[in-house]
């Protein structure tokens, strides 16, 4: 019998993207069960493509209500075991449906199935699928357990999912608050309750990057701002998520919290960090400022590197962030182990200071340090440039800047 599949699509102004799209998924070597696209109120030529596909597919008008609210009246109205959700710029490769399917089918305990997918550009004029630019990146998953490298970064974007309705059913539907990062929520909800497994082989399908405008129309913005706009409904997930999970479910498989509890706190202050969420990464150092001060892991030692890294979303690190360095700083004055882990940051930031006495410290400062001083010395913005000094007054300056540095910033100790 073959495996009945529902493909949904939601839609809305994506009439030069929709055509491709369509074909590729009714095209497949395993052909769908049923293809249900919800048009959100589009008001372009939306409509004119779909009728060219009305035998094809089924087709739902809604008015526009975003894109979580479109996947959920397609999900009241698939009839298949399967539920692939499609985005409608995106091409899915021939034989897709058929290799997300076949694990799924041979193994009955598995709850989902995904795979990776590759980063193509747009023909400018055709706007037809061009050069592959690239292709996405699936973490280690079997030392460390699937949630957490998620939790970390969302791998299963898109259509890199494909599920059992039974998933759907049990999780419950979209959460329409978040027009943006819906796939990423529902990922998580769907990867804490069951298991999935990986597709062999490469990528199943392209992710367009194209120039248009994306969002409903009560949340329009251009694609120079996705990256922000991911940001934003990241951190309402995660806002959210910091309050829900219990600490165990960031410690590694097999691992228990009595004895890698600290590894839990560093672990939870690395993904909040990778979402710049500022209050919650403070709130992880008060916990660990509470622990003993023992040698680091190695494992403890790469999430604390984690720190040191910007994520994708182009705002910078949390290290940058000077209510994070402040709090830092606060916390080491009291105690031994958040100077163990200030310590442990400046390793990982590669800076190596001949002397931690303040005015060295800063005749030491590069651009590649000024993170590492950062975690000692508040370091203010100039808001203008200083006025050069005049060959007169010049060694009267330097003179005068040696004598109120130890005025200007108080001593410090050496990291512990």
């Amino acid at each position: 019998m073959t495996p009945r599949v529902s493909v949904l699509i939601p839609t809305y102004n994506r009439d030069e993207y929709l055509a491709e799209c369509l074909d590729s998924i009714l095209e497949q070597t395993l052909r769908p069960y049923e293809v249900i696209v919800v048009d959100d109120g589009s008001s372009d030529a939306t409509r004119q493509v779909l009728n060219n596909y009305e035998s094809g597919i089924k087709i739902i008008k809604s008015p526009n209500r975003g894109k979580p609210a479109a996947l959920n009246l397609g999900l009241a109205a698939a009839t298949g075991k399967y539920v692939w959700v499609f985005d409608d710029d995106d091409v899915a490769l021939l034989d897709a449906l058929e290799r997300f399917v076949a694990p799924l089918e041979a193994h009955p305990e598995y709850g989902f199935s995904y795979s990776t997918f590759h980063y193509t550009e747009t023909e400018p004029g055709s706007h037809r699928i061009g050069r592959i630019v690239g292709e996405s990146r699936i973490p280690d998953v079997e030392s460390r357990g699937f949630l957490i490298p998620l939790l970390e970064s969302n791998f299963l974007g898109g259509a890199a999912l494909f599920a059992r309705r039974a998933c759907y059913d049990e999780v419950g539907g979209f959460d329409e608050r978040l027009l943006r990062s819906q796939d990423y929520e529902m990922a998580i909800r769907i990867a804490r309750r069951f298991t999935g497994v990986r597709v062999p082989g490469p990528a199943t399908f392209h992710y367009r990057q194209h120039p248009g405008q994306r969002g409903p129309s009560s949340d329009q913005f251009e694609a120079s701002q996705r990256y922000s706009k991911w940001l934003e409904y990241d951190q309402l997930i995660f806002r959210r998520l910091y309050e829900q999970l219990p600490l165990e479910a960031y410690l590694p498989p097999g691992g228990q919290l009595t004895e890698l509890t600290r590894n839990a706190h560093l672990q939870r202050l690395a993904i909040v960090a990778s979402k710049l969420l500022v209050d919650q990464a403070c709130q992880e150092l008060e916990h660990l400022g509470n622990f003993e001060t023992t040698r680091f892991s190695d494992e403890e030692r790469r999430l604390i590197r984690r720190l040191t890294v910007a994520p994708f979303y182009k705002q910078g690190r949390v290290l940058d962030r000077p209510e994070f360095t402040g709090r830092l700083r606060a916390l080491a004055r009291r105690s031994p182990a958040v100077r163990q882990l200030r310590r442990e940051i400046v390793r990982s930031l590669g800076w190596r200071p001949r002397s931690w006495r303040p005015p060295a410290l800063i005749g030491q400062l590069t651009r590649s340090s000024s993170s590492a001083l950062s975690l000692f010395l508040p370091i203010p913005r100039l808001k203008q440039s200083p006025r050069p000094c005049s060959p007169k007054s010049s060694s009267r300056h330097k003179a005068r800047s040696r004598g109120s540095a130890a005025r200007r910033f108080p001593p410090v100790s050496a990291p512990e």
